[in-house]
């Protein structure tokens, strides 16, 4: 009798074994205490910075230098574009640039207005084709220049966010397509080109960008800024 009463004393008195988990993993504290990773911000998926990077609403002012090949002199080009999304995978462009070269005293100046559209293939890969009419207008001690002309641009390509990070991202873009307008500055009033371009994104609005082209037998370097909506 003596040795059952000191059993039940002792285990009355004696500490109750922890469970495996303990208080700060139960149930209770994750009800009473917000979740660990409550306390710190997500981290931006790839989907989300394609959708925030890869936008089809800007503004766009650049310049490039084109080296044509028929002629010993250079073109400078100076231009901006606009670009609305519309819908869900529509877009409208348009660009004014102006073109000139010491060839001739020759100033053109070209209105492009069109529209494209895009495709997600991946989170962070796109595939876009646009269309756009030309409208130039050239001024040239050439009489056989001096005219306005209209023609049409023809492109394919795709854009990639190969590197993604904070509010920002690195972007590479790949393109082909074809020009059709006479009196244009180059070497052929009807090339095909490609391009091939690397653009930096910043603070998820601002990028900047350069390029190679080549169109045909001319090449032309470009470089621009970008302010994304």
């Amino acid at each position: 009798m003596l040795n059952l009463t000191l059993a039940l004393v002792t285990s009355t008195l004696s500490p109750i074994p922890f469970a495996e988990t303990s208080y700060t993993t139960s149930p209770l504290a994750e009800f009473l205490t917000p979740a660990a990773s409550a306390n710190f911000a997500p981290e931006t998926s790839a989907s989300d910075a394609a959708d925030s990077l890869l936008g089809y609403t800007y503004i766009e002012v650049g310049a490039a230098k084109n080296d044509v090949d028929d002629f010993d002199e250079d073109v400078d080009i100076y231009y901006g574009r606009g670009s609305f999304n519309l819908l869900a995978f529509l877009y409208l462009f348009g660009e004014y640039s102006n073109q000139s070269t010491d060839f001739g005293n020759t100033d053109t100046d070209v209105i492009e207005l069109g529209a494209g559209a895009h495709f997600g293939v991946l989170p962070t890969l796109d595939v876009f084709a646009e269309v756009g009419v030309l409208f130039s207008d050239v001024s040239s001690d050439i009489d056989e220049l001096d005219d306005s002309e209209t023609g049409y641009r023809v492109e394919g390509g795709v854009r990639w966010l190969v590197l993604p990070w904070t509010s920002g991202g690195l972007e590479l873009d790949a393109s082909v397509g074809t020009i059709s307008l006479d009196n244009r500055l180059g070497s052929d009033e009807d090339p095909t080109f490609f391009s091939l371009g690397a653009r930096a994104h910043f603070l998820k609005f601002l990028s900047v960008g350069a390029a190679y082209e080549k169109i045909e037998d001319d090449d032309q370097i470009v470089g621009n800024v970008r302010f994304s909506f």
